[in-house]
């Protein structure tokens, strides 16, 4: 019995495509090592003084281990932020400089498991908590290592408040010990709005959720109810009960109103993430430093403390 032609066709063109198939590994040489630069401004209670990171970008089969991680740390760097004609220099600080219990706390701030860091981390900060942190102002950034200056701007947003927070059951679930979080905010109709969320269990340190922002497109101006889930980090396996909160536990939840800016970074950062496989299509993480990756970002806080009672 003769094939069908449809068949013989799909057979010539897979022979043909394997044909062509040519394995393609980049040129390690041809890389070039950029400055990556994480710098925060954060109006809220107990919020850690303006900081900055600055590295440099490695090639994507570079060797990694300790020594090669300290070392992308870029240290005697000029770094200032600009505000209202003044001028405010941030100090280079190591965590190896910080007393306890002042060294977890920092740590604690910025979602660092201490137990797992096995390097000196560094960074520049406002340490004197000099720098006016003021709503609806405009802050620039300047940094200058060597003979390379790399700039940025940003501006601290109007704080949009969670107005409701309470816990339900499980949607169509029969489960006593994880509760669904419910939350209601009031979208502010006279600007365009980006939300950023952290969450921690007793004894935990705040993490952002693995899709952790948001934009007001589809709610703009509304008074919106919406699900919050438990913080899950994309190294967290995941279960039946993720999103999740363990009733009988107190939980914190922060609350953030972002600039664009760092809305456009970190949800290119999260969708990239998901783009996994040889089929998947790139996706280009937006920063605002000219001349280097990375992102100057400024968010407005609330933190909420809750208790997720029992049924």
């Amino acid at each position: 019995m003769k094939a069908p032609f449809n068949t013989i066709l799909s057979i010539s063109l897979v022979l043909f495509l394997m044909s062509c198939e040519e394995d393609i590994t980049p040129d390690p040489t041809l890389y070039k090592s950029q400055y990556v630069v994480e710098a925060y401004l954060e109006k809220s209670e107990n919020a850690l003084p303006p900081y900055l990171l600055l590295t440099r970008s490695i090639g994507f089969y570079a060797k990694i281990d300790s020594v090669v991680l300290k070392n992308l740390f870029v240290h005697g760097a000029k770094i200032t932020i600009e505000y209202n004609g003044n001028s405010y220099a941030l100090e280079e600080i190591c965590l190896s400089q910080l007393p306890e219990p002042l060294r977890s706390e920092v740590l604690k701030g910025l979602g660092i498991n201490s137990d797992s860091l096995a390097i000196d981390f560094c960074a520049y900060a406002d340490l004197n908590g000099s720098i006016p942190l003021n709503v609806g102002e405009s802050y620039h950034l300047k940094i200058v290592v060597g003979e390379d200056t790399l700039s940025a701007s940003c501006y601290i947003p109007l704080s949009v408040n969670i107005d409701s927070l309470w816990f339900g059951n499980l949607p169509g679930k029969q489960n006593d010990s994880f509760a669904q979080a419910f939350c209601i905010i009031q979208d502010n109709p006279q600007y365009k709005d980006f939300y950023r969320y952290f969450t921690a269990g007793k004894g935990e340190s705040l993490v952002p959720n693995f899709s952790s922002v948001t934009n007001d497109f589809f709610f703009d101006g509304q008074r919106f109810k919406f699900t919050l889930n438990k913080a899950q980090s994309p190294e967290s396996g995941f279960s039946d009960t993720t999103g999740y909160f363990r009733r009988g536990d107190t939980v914190t939840i922060k609350w953030c109103t972002i600039n664009e800016e760092q809305f456009d970074f970190w949800n290119t950062l999260e969708v990239s993430r998901t783009r996994q496989g040889p089929f998947s299509s790139y996706v280009r993480i937006k920063g605002n430093i000219d001349n280097a990756l990375g992102i100057f970002g400024a968010q407005h806080c609330q933190t909420y403390r809750i208790y997720v009672p029992f049924k």
